[in-house]
């Protein structure tokens, strides 16, 4: 019996060692996870936004100050425009902000093209220069666009709803590369009052 413990106890005990395969697939995984959050946190960062485009005001002039007799005004503007080849079709005046919502992108502009409609009916078009804009910035533009006689023509009750039209195409600056261009189209309704400003906006 004691033959027996002698010989168990004297047993080397030999050392537990690791599968090799399973240390290198650990390890590639443990890559592999690193890898994909370094490239999820480069998509969040580099992804571009688009610009924000806002209207904050619209103001027709020859609708400024009228009172509820406001369509016999208008008729008779619409007589004098008609017979006159001197007088300038009335003018729509829109401030637009040009917002850049990226932290670390600026954005390069081309032409804007602004197209003004009354319903289905084309009041007017007006081309802005292209520029460039830096991150976290905002550029405000005054815009005025030259309305055609056949606006006048459709304004019945002294109130207009103005559906404002945006087109252009954004390239982004990242770092020191551009992207590719980007094109952008929007619209807007905007109600006007027959005071000449805007009531409201909706998007």
């Amino acid at each position: 019996m004691s033959d027996l413990a002698e010989t168990s106890e004297s047993q080397p005990i030999l050392p537990q060692t690791s599968n090799p395969q399973v240390s290198i697939f650990l390890f590639l995984l443990e890559f592999v996870i690193l890898l994909t959050s370094i490239a999820v946190l480069i998509w969040l960062i580099l992804t571009p936004k688009s610009p924000i485009y806002i209207i904050t005001n619209v103001h027709i002039p020859p609708l400024h100050g009228r009172n509820s007799t406001s369509h016999v005004y208008v008729s008779s503007l619409v007589a004098m425009n008609s017979t006159s080849n001197h007088t300038r079709d009335p003018s729509i005046l829109l401030d637009l902000i040009f917002s850049n919502p990226n932290k670390r992108m600026g954005i390069y502009y081309k032409d804007i093209y602004i197209t003004l409609f009354h319903g289905d009916v084309h009041i007017g078009s007006k081309l802005l220069p292209g520029f460039y804009q830096g991150y976290n910035n905002a550029t405000t533009y005054e815009v005025l666009v030259e309305a055609n006689n056949q606006f006048w023509k459709e304004i019945t009750n002294g109130t207009i709803d103005l559906r404002v039209c945006l087109e252009n195409a954004v390239k982004y600056k990242i770092f020191k590369s551009k992207t590719k261009h980007h094109q952008i189209y929007t619209e807007a309704y905007v109600p006007v009052g027959s005071n000449g400003r805007m009531l409201e906006r909706r998007i």
